[in-house]
């Protein structure tokens, strides 16, 4: 293994890694998903290298299923790393003061998406991991984060800040077009990432009332508002579309923790458990292939990387 930043290459091994304390843990096991029961993931018998302190989070997988973009704030902001599974290397896309957040690969793979913040202004950036230049998707006068994008790449749907009602709200972009379209007009909502399904017809976001009881919900709406789906019943936090566009993987509280994985059709019908279990756990990224799980999962007080074949 490699770690890579800028033009520096480091070789690592397992052990001295593991001494350093100075990457992300990354964790591959092998865990059948069955649709009757739920399998526990067994983390005892598991390879996994421990950094203390470190939380890995909204792991995205390239077009070609080979590489795994993530955040980590093990030097004590949110960068962004690439992991190749192939040659097995870690590399380092961004440093410094400000949090790189919600990394996606955007259409072609050559490039990836994801908000910076610093203080209270946030946009989406774009970068390319071969020159690790950096620049804005596109240029509004908008505060924006969480991208995600059609399969063609002209359409992007993210969380906007509307300063008319002072409230975050799902926006799309047309790129062709240059197109700006508001989608959502919550006033005691909250909005969490919003996911354009693999064939790009149906757009999949998490909300949470401002008002008791605060309860959760998932909603798909298209790509110009309009409603199709509310899951309310599913209390998710944290969701991912399989690669056929007709499941969703999420994960939703048990006993007051984020436990259980599930996945549900796109309409709330045919629920069935992958994991529980009583480490918390988090965005879960299906591959392009449909044959592997990403999913962050917490031992201790940190956030690893995981992943999970699943069953054909």
């Amino acid at each position: 293994m490699s770690i890579f930043s800028g033009n520096n290459i480091f070789p690592v091994t397992f052990k001295n890694l593991i001494k350093s304390h100075r990457l992300l843990v990354i964790v591959i096991v092998s865990v059948f998903a069955r649709q009757v029961t739920a399998q526990d993931l067994n983390i005892d018998s598991a390879f996994r290298i421990t950094l203390p302190g470190s939380n890995e989070l909204n792991p995205s997988w390239s077009p070609d299923g080979n590489q795994l973009v993530f955040q980590s704030d093990q030097a004590g902001n949110d960068d962004l790393f690439l992991y190749n599974l192939d040659k097995d290397t870690i590399i380092r896309l961004t440093s410094g003061k400000a949090d790189q957040r919600n990394p996606v690969f955007m259409p072609g793979g050559n490039q990836i998406a994801f908000d910076s913040q610093i203080g209270d202004k946030v946009y989406i950036f774009k970068i390319d991991p071969a020159t690790m230049q950096q620049e804005v998707v596109f240029k509004r006068k908008l505060f924006c984060k969480a991208p995600s994008f059609s399969p063609s790449g002209r359409l992007m749907t993210f969380i906007g800040y509307d300063k008319a009602s002072e409230t975050w709200q799902i926006f799309s972009y047309d790129f062709i077009s240059d197109n700006l379209n508001q989608l959502t007009r919550f006033k005691h909502k909250k909005v969490f990432r919003p996911l354009f399904a693999p064939n790009g017809k149906v757009i999949l976001f998490g909300t949470e009332e401002t008002i008791p009881p605060y309860t959760r919900s998932l909603k798909e709406i298209n790509w110009y508002g309009k409603d199709l789906q509310n899951l309310d019943t599913l209390s998710a936090h944290s969701y991912g579309w399989t690669s056929d566009s007709y499941r969703i993987i999420c994960t939703r509280k048990e006993h007051g923790k984020t436990n259980q994985v599930i996945s549900v059709r796109k309409d709330g019908s045919s629920v069935f458990y992958l994991f529980s279990g009583q480490q918390e756990k988090s965005s879960p990224a299906v591959s392009p292939d449909g044959k592997k799980l990403a999913i962050a999962v917490k031992w201790g007080n940190d956030f690893d990387i995981v992943i999970v074949n699943l069953d054909d």
